[in-house]
């Protein structure tokens, strides 16, 4: 009997032992720096005015970032990532004619949306993975961010599906007055969903290609300052009648909750095919208004031979001023035909933006693109696209719409990555 107690305590103490190594004894973390630069001098003609613009490419902007991954327990490894803008004259951003409250070198930009070449949070993220899935929480991609981005020809940085990050902020201009209209953004752009932002995300592991991701988190609800709720009775003096105090109670953030699907397979001779579907809604940014509500997806195809084909869809119903009210719904449709040989990379695109700024408008977008990819850190690339607006009935002026002028956008740059 003595000698199974002492090989039974044996046994636990060298379980314990073994876990003693296993939560105390871990490795450092693997830690990486990461970043690149990405510049591009952009021309913009707007049919009245045209300029030659130094900018940073938004449709992958200059970063830096850290990243690190540890096994924290046998099955489980834990992670981080910790990533900042730093873009100094946004491509999408400038204007030819200086805003209200710039001065000085980069008064081509919007003092309202403009960092003037800040640092900018992009990801604050912690997680855990194991084979049950991961586990992301705090500032990061939300569940269904870059879902209609798809994109395998290779030329995402010269004619992305992005069409608004070069020269989004230029305006149309009418064609009779030559006053400025609405601005490219705002007429058409992939409404890739709600970003990046604090949230708590659920991805699947992958099945045959096949995953899944859900979150939910919170944005702040533009243009809505929090204030402090006062309720209940405050004497008006000491033993005095008693008065009711009020106030109005609006939450500084907003729920957002998102959900998508993603599918990625080489498929042999046939090439390889990546694609993905989201879903996202947030709440009423402020009394009186309805959600906002997004769904869409995306699909590229890369065949063998080089030759590739890429389409993107997504619609979104506007928030309106009064709950229960006719939703406008925009809706934009994109499409990329392109061949890939070695480091070489071109494509021709054509995008439709419906509804965007006012019901009714109709934009148009057809460009081309080629990128030179000689070595893995570094893109070369060049491009040119054609934006036109066909005004709806929501500009109407005395039952006339205004004609504008085409907005015509040439690139050069680079992204050079470490």
């Amino acid at each position: 009997m003595m000698q199974r107690k002492t090989q039974l305590s044996a046994a636990v103490g060298a379980a314990l032992l073994a876990l003693g190594t296993t939560a105390f004894a871990q490795t450092p973390p693997t830690v990486q720096v990461y970043g690149q630069v990405s510049r591009a001098l952009m021309h913009a003609d707007d049919g009245t005015q045209n300029k030659w613009f130094h900018v940073d490419n938004e449709a992958s902007g200059t970063r830096l970032g850290v990243t690190g991954v540890g096994q924290a327990i046998p099955g489980l490894r834990a992670g981080f990532r910790i990533e900042f803008d730093f873009q100094s004259n946004e491509s999408q951003r400038v204007t030819f004619t200086p805003q209200a409250g710039t001065t000085g070198p980069q008064s081509s930009f919007s003092a309202a949306d403009e960092d003037h070449g800040g640092f900018a949070e992009r990801h604050a993220d912690a997680w855990v993975e194991g084979s049950w899935g991961r586990i992301n929480i705090g500032q990061g991609d939300g569940a269904s961010n870059g879902a209609t981005e798809s994109d395998l020809s290779g030329t995402g940085m010269a004619n992305g599906i992005g069409v608004a990050d070069l020269g989004g902020g230029i305006n149309y201009r009418n064609l009779a007055t030559g006053a400025l209209g609405p601005n490219v953004n705002s007429t058409i752009n992939q409404q890739d969903f709600e970003s990046r932002y604090d949230r708590l995300m659920y991805v699947t592991p992958t099945f045959g290609g096949l995953r899944a991701q859900i979150s939910w988190g919170q944005k702040p609800a533009s243009g809505v300052t929090p204030t402090a709720t006062v309720t209940g009775a405050t004497p008006a003096t000491p033993g005095g009648a008693v008065t009711t105090a009020s106030a109005q109670s609006v939450s500084a953030n907003t729920d957002v909750k998102e959900a998508s699907l993603w599918y990625g397979a080489k498929m042999g001779g046939l090439g390889e095919v990546a694609a993905a579907a989201g879903y996202s809604t947030r709440g009423a940014s402020g009394p009186g208004l309805t959600h906002d509500v997004y769904w869409g997806g995306s699909a590229s195809w890369l065949h063998t031979s080089g030759f590739n084909v890429t389409g993107s869809y997504s619609a979104r119903d506007q928030p309106t001023t009064t709950a229960g009210a006719t939703v406008r719904k925009s809706k934009f449709t994109y499409l990329k035909i392109g061949y890939k040989a070695g480091p070489h990379a071109i494509a021709i695109d054509t995008a439709w933006g419906d509804d965007f700024g006012a019901a009714g408008d109709e934009a148009k977008m057809w460009g081309i693109g080629y990128v030179w990819n000689p070595l893995r850190f570094l893109e070369l690339y060049a491009a040119y696209k054609v934006h036109s607006l066909d005004a709806g009935s929501g500009r109407e002026v005395a039952g006339v719409k205004p004609n504008f002028e085409d907005v015509k956008i040439t690139t050069i740059g680079t992204r050079v990555r470490f």
